[in-house]
């Protein structure tokens, strides 16, 4: 029996593959074959967020379970406005007789840009930033997967409600459990942070004790700014020919283990995990030697 994954594509988060950054479970999004937009809104848009997430993702916070530092909230808390103001700013509603409306030309397709980040594996260690993460990688899946990438000039709130969505849902989930504030005022539309949450902003009252100690990370290998230089901004084509999915993903839904994943526990002696067909399970990489 065959324990190669299913023929089919998937819509997973997707493994950066390439050499080191795969070893240190890198990740990227997954455009689900639309690598390219003819909606320079959508593009430079896809690029504010991709950006951003690749900056934050490379601070130090990220290492510890405990909370970080509120830096790293104000500056996340930044792009969710300023990334909500620009959807607002380019939204061209059905009654707006605003804007422009290209007739007789149309614009070169562009290749969004990849930027893979840490993810998979255990070089992630905050929980909270790891969920943001996910939902950002899945908020630029979004992005380039939406039929407004065929407009030219604007968007409309088809696209920046469904965007909106995810926004609205980081910045409920940082609010509500690192602020004090309730799940009604946090998903309010028109609510943001004040200047008074981040000078007041203290962990200790919203986690437990033992959320707030850990043993040190193990060594492991991070990019200097050099290092990140190769793969900043590269054109989405370029990125997926080395991306795949998460190791684990594949192995769980091979042929003869789906079944596997969902039936009643055994107590099995302790041994190396075999598929149904007899290969050694191999522990995904995410930690650089």
């Amino acid at each position: 029996m065959s324990t190669t994954a299913p023929m089919f594509s998937t819509d997973e988060i997707l493994w950066y593959d390439n050499g080191k950054w795969g070893d240190a479970g890198y990740a990227l999004a997954n455009p689900n074959g639309k690598t390219w937009t003819n909606n320079s809104v959508i593009f430079q848009f896809h690029s504010l967020v991709g950006r951003n997430l690749f900056e934050l993702m490379h601070r130090p916070d990220v290492k510890f379970y405990g909370a970080p530092h509120k830096q790293f909230w104000f500056d996340l808390h930044q792009l969710i406005v300023t990334a909500r103001k620009r959807l607002a700013d380019r939204q061209r509603l059905p009654n707006d007789s605003n804007g422009l409306v290209v007739q007789h030309a149309a614009p070169a397709p562009q290749m969004f840009l990849a930027w893979p980040i840490p993810f998979f594996g255990e070089r992630v260690r905050q929980p909270d930033i790891r969920e943001y993460a996910q939902l950002s990688l899945l908020m630029l899946s979004e992005m380039m997967q939406h039929s407004e990438n065929e407009l030219s000039t604007y968007i409309t709130d088809g696209f920046a409600s469904k965007i909106g969505q995810y926004l609205r849902e980081i910045l409920a989930l940082m609010a509500t459990k690192y602020f004090g504030y309730t799940r009604t005022q946090a998903y309010d539309p028109a609510f943001a942070l004040k200047d008074a949450d981040f000078a007041n902003y203290d962990p200790s009252k919203v986690m437990t004790s033992v959320e707030m100690t850990e043993e040190r990370p193990p060594l492991q290998w991070w990019p200097a700014e050099n290092d990140l230089t190769a793969i900043r901004a590269i054109p989405f084509n370029e990125a997926l020919v080395l991306a795949k999915r998460w190791p684990s993903s594949a192995v769980m839904m091979s042929e003869g283990n789906a079944q596997a994943v969902f039936a009643q526990p055994q107590v099995v002696p302790a041994q190396p995990l075999a598929s149904a067909a007899g290969a050694t399970f191999t522990a995904p990489p995410g930690q650089a030697p």
